[in-house]
C-alpha cells in the first residue's frame, strides 16, 4: 500500500473522560507515508517512511518524523516528534485534577522520541522546555494536590525557563503495562521531590548531576570545626549562583554536632584557637598588625603550644623547687586537651556557629539576607553511624 500523501489533514480529539472536556485540534496536517506492506521480507515486516508536519490548537508547530508499518504484528515503530510553543492554560482541566492547581499561564514545547521494537519493548524520552508557567490558587475538592509552584520555582531558571527529560520504558507485551501510569509516575516523582529531595530538582543547574546536587544539601565540616573547607566553599558558590537565578526561593542553614564524634576534634581545634590568640598576642607586643599574624604554621607550633602550656591554669607536674617542668611538646599538649571540657552545650554552640558561618558565606556572594534564615542548632544523637559533621540546608518557596 501507499505511499501515501495527506495534504491540508485534520484531527479532531476531545477526552470525555476528563471534567471539564478536552479538546485538541490538528490542522494545516501535510505529509507523507512513503510504501509498506503485511508481507515479511527476510523475516520482518519493512518499516515505512513517515513525515507529517502541521499545527496544533491553531498556534503551535507539530513535525512528526520516522519509520512505522500500520500493518506490522506485533507493532514496531521508530518516530520523533516535536511541538513548538503549544499554550498550556487549555490543559487546565488535566493540571486540576492531577495536581489540584490551575493553569495560568505558559507554553510548552517539546522533543519526544518512541521506538517500539519486534519484542515489544518499549523506550521513549520526553524533553519538555516550558515557558513561564504559572499556576493559579490551589482548586479545593480537587482529587489531588501536588506542590507544583515550589517545583517550578526549583525547576526554573532567572528567565522562567523549565528544561527538563522524562525517560519511559518498558514491554508492550507485559498485561500490566501502562503508558498513562508511567508517564504520571514519572511526573509525580519529580514533583514530589520539591517536599523529599528539593535540591535534585536543581541538578541540572549542576550539570544535570543529581547526586552531586544532594551532596550540596549538606556543607561538610572536619570533626570539631566550624571552618569551612575549600570544597565547601566551592559548592557554596554554586548554590548562590543557582539561588541568585531563583529570586523565588529562600534558604534556611540547621547546623548540627555530635558529642561522641567530635568530641577529640573539638579539643584539637580548641587548642588551635589558643595558640591563635597567643599568636596574635606576640604579635601586638612587636608593634605589628594582630590581623595580619595568619595562620599556625608547623615551625610555630611547639613555641605557640608551650606559650599556651605556661599560661594555663591547669595541674603541672613539677620539679623538687615547686616550679613547673620543661615537657616534651607532646606531652603539653596531652595536658592541655585533658582539661578542654566538652558538653553539650559546647556542641550546640559548635553547630551554630556551623549554621551562621554558612549563612555569612552565602550572603558573601550577594544574596539577599533576607532570603536567608538560620534555623535552630541541632545536637544530634549519640547513635547516628552514618552521621557527618555538616550544616544543612533547605529551600523553601517565598
Amino acid at each position: 500500500m501507499g505511499p501515501i500523501r495527506l495534504v491540508n489533514g485534520k484531527v479532531l480529539f476531545s477526552d470525555r473522560f476528563i471534567r471539564p472536556n478536552y479538546s485538541a485540534d490538528l490542522s494545516e496536517l501535510q505529509g507523507t507515508l512513503s510504501q509498506f506492506a503485511s508481507k515479511a521480507l527476510d523475516g520482518s515486516v519493512p518499516m515505512a517512511d513517515l513525515e507529517l508536519r502541521g499545527r496544533a490548537e491553531g498556534t503551535a508547530s507539530l513535525e512528526i518524523t520516522g519509520k512505522i508499518n500500520p500493518l506490522a504484528k506485533p507493532l514496531a515503530l521508530d518516530i520523533k516528534g516535536k511541538v513548538r510553543d503549544l499554550d498550556l492554560p487549555p490543559l487546565t482541566a488535566y493540571s486540576v485534577k492531577y495536581a489540584g492547581y490551575g493553569i495560568e499561564r505558559g507554553k510548552l514545547s517539546m522533543d519526544v522520541s518512541y521506538t517500539v521494537q519486534p519484542d515489544g519493548q518499549l523506550s521513549a524520552s520526553n524533553k519538555l522546555v516550558l515557558h513561564q508557567l504559572t499556576f493559579g490558587d490551589e482548586v479545593k475538592g480537587a482529587p489531588n494536590s501536588l506542590p507544583v509552584k515550589l517545583a517550578v520555582a526549583l525547576l526554573a531558571d532567572s528567565n522562567g525557563v523549565i528544561d527538563i527529560d522524562l525517560p519511559i520504558s518498558g514491554s508492550l507485551n507485559d498485561p500490566q503495562f501502562s503508558f498513562g501510569a508511567l508517564a504520571w509516575k514519572a511526573v509525580t516523582s519529580l514533583v514530589g521531590k520539591a517536599l523529599t529531595a528539593p535540591f535534585s530538582l536543581l541538578a541540572h543547574a549542576f550539570g544535570g548531576n543529581a547526586g552531586a546536587a544532594d551532596e550540596l544539601s549538606a556543607v561538610a565540616f572536619a570533626p570539631g570545626s566550624s571552618a569551612l573547607t575549600p570544597a565547601a566553599a566551592q559548592g557554596l558558590d554554586q548554590i548562590a549562583k543557582v539561588l541568585g537565578e531563583r529570586p523565588t526561593l529562600n534558604v534556611t542553614v540547621v547546623g548540627t554536632a555530635n558529642l561522641d564524634q567530635e568530641r577529640d576534634g573539638f579539643k584539637h581545634e580548641h587548642l588551635k584557637a589558643l595558640m591563635l590568640v597567643e599568636k596574635r598576642r606576640r604579635a601586638v607586643v612587636t608593634g605589628q598588625d594582630s590581623a595580619t599574624a595568619g595562620p599556625l604554621t608547623d615551625a610555630e607550633y611547639p613555641v605557640l603550644l608551650s606559650q599556651v602550656y605556661r599560661r594555663a591554669d591547669i595541674t603541672k607536674p613539677r620539679n623538687l623547687l615547686g616550679l613547673a617542668k620543661d615537657l616534651p611538646t607532646a606531652e603539653m599538649e596531652r595536658l592541655l586537651l585533658a582539661s578542654i571540657a566538652v558538653n553539650e552545650d559546647a556542641m550546640r554552640g559548635l553547630a551554630l556557629q556551623r549554621g551562621v558561618v554558612v549563612k555569612d558565606y552565602l550572603a558573601s556572594r550577594k544574596l539577599p539576607t533576607e532570603r536567608l534564615f538560620l534555623g535552630a542548632a541541632r545536637s544530634v544523637a549519640a547513635d547516628t553511624a552514618e552521621w557527618k559533621p555538616r550544616a544543612e540546608l533547605s529551600v523553601t518557596q517565598r
